[in-house]
């Protein structure tokens, strides 16, 4: 626990601040217009003239004494208002007053107790503060800067901001030497044994999770997210596999003018075909020019002529129009697929509410992080078969994880690699 300096009265601020603190909608009765008024006539003496003399405001032009009685009356009921007081701590340790008006606008009457048992949760509360701002502000409050607190707080910080360069995990030494660096001050350098020993706390308690490659250590959500969709393919890769006699049948014998393009299949892409269907799970690969969005049209020309219910997606939205474009069926992103809830920060479509397709084509895959392909194939029923495809030197996912990549180089998931380039001709220098 932090305990709090004792403040009597909020600290000097400028008569801007003192016209924003007035217009904070701590006191009722005080407008922007009337703030402007005040700070206007008394100046610095603003809230002193309120708070001590408040009959001085009669001097005041533009207010009758309705609106001064209200404006005294706010004042006094504010003295006892929880929220005034953690107003005057946050700025008795320096923190601005824009910043400490969002702090209790956020967590109202419970702003002080928040601040005192933990100033780093603001990092995940409140949009805009980092961690060195919450370090700043618990440094200010009194926390020690070598307590076990502000060294886990770091170790979190640490992991989750390599979660956002792509990290799914940092090997124990990077993710130590990184927390040593966050932590430094000018009067403290971090202990690393003491570093060292917290992480082994937080691994005990579950917080964090050491990985199956050596000294590699993860938040726990990721951990969990990948050890689930590696357990997902394996059990994919390990069932039986599907006939392909219908689609040797459909590709011997096409003749409606709406499949006249399938002649120019290449044996490589009818090889990708024949791995689709046969498989519950494969991957179509390869760079630029290589066909295939040729093969993913004639798959679902195929689909559509047995009935198949498919689902098309691709991380964004313009890929998904891309993909509608290039088969002649609705595609949607992977978040409008399973129904992102804004406010539930959840799925609609999950483990509990499975997804009704018998096929799943996912496009541009090399852009699926870990996390929201643990959603995607946690919202599938067992009869849904999966199509991956992308390209593993195109643009990596923005979240952690680079999926493809690492599925294409497990070699577990069935692959079909395009050579050929089709784009240009055959000598060209290009």
């Amino acid at each position: 626990m932090i305990s709090f300096p004792k403040v009597d009265k909020l600290p000097e601020l400028t008569l801007s601040e003192i016209q924003q603190y007035l217009e904070s909608g701590l006191f009722r009765g005080i407008g922007k217009k009337t703030a402007q008024t005040l700070v206007e006539h008394f100046g610095y003496d603003t809230l002193l003239v309120i708070d001590t003399a408040p009959e001085k405001l009669l001097a005041v032009p533009q207010l009758g004494k309705s609106r001064i009685d209200k404006i005294t009356k706010a004042w006094s009921e504010s003295k006892a208002n929880p929220i005034r007081g953690a107003i005057a701590q946050l700025l008795a340790v320096r923190t601005s007053l824009r910043l400490t008006l969002k702090i209790c606008d956020y967590y109202g009457h419970q702003t002080s107790s928040v601040l005192k048992s933990d100033p780093y949760k603001l990092i995940d509360d409140i949009e805009g503060i980092g961690f060195k701002t919450a370090d700043e502000l618990a440094i200010s409050l009194g926390i020690p800067l070598s307590s076990e607190t502000r060294y886990s707080k770091g170790l979190l910080h640490v992991l989750k901001e390599a979660l956002s360069e792509g990290n799914c995990f940092l090997p124990e030494s990077h993710l130590l030497a990184r927390a040593v660096s966050l932590l430094q001050r000018q009067e403290h350098t971090p202990d690393y044994k003491s570093l060292s020993n917290i992480l082994g706390q937080l691994v005990e308690n579950q917080t964090l999770v050491y990985g199956e490659v050596a000294n590699s250590v993860y938040q726990r959500a990721a951990y969990r997210a990948e050890l689930s969709v590696a357990l997902k393919i394996q059990t994919l890769v390990n069932r039986p596999t599907y006939s392909t006699e219908h689609l040797e049948h459909w590709l011997a014998n096409f003749e409606a003018p709406e499949y006249k393009e399938l002649s120019r299949l290449s044996d490589e892409q009818i090889s990708a075909l024949f791995m689709a269907v046969k498989h519950p799970i494969s991957i179509i690969t390869g760079g630029p020019g290589r066909g295939k969005t040729h093969v993913l049209k004639t798959l679902v020309q195929w689909l559509a002529s047995i009935g198949a219910t498919i689902a098309l997606a691709a991380p964004t939205g313009k890929a998904a129009n891309r993909m509608k474009d290039a088969t002649g069926m609705e595609a949607s992103t992977i978040h409008r697929l399973l129904q992102w809830q804004g406010l539930g920060h959840a799925f609609h479509y999950n483990e509990n509410n499975l997804l009704d397709i018998d096929w799943l084509i996912v496009d541009e895959f090399s852009m699926v992080d870990i996390f929201l392909f643990n959603s995607l194939l946690k919202a599938l029923p067992a009869k849904t078969k999966i199509l991956l495809v992308g390209d593993s030197d195109q643009l990596p996912s923005v979240g952690a994880g680079m999926v493809l990549r690492d599925l294409l180089n497990s070699e577990i998931v069935p692959t079909t690699r395009l050579q050929t380039i089709f784009r240009q001709r055959d000598k060209s220098p290009i």
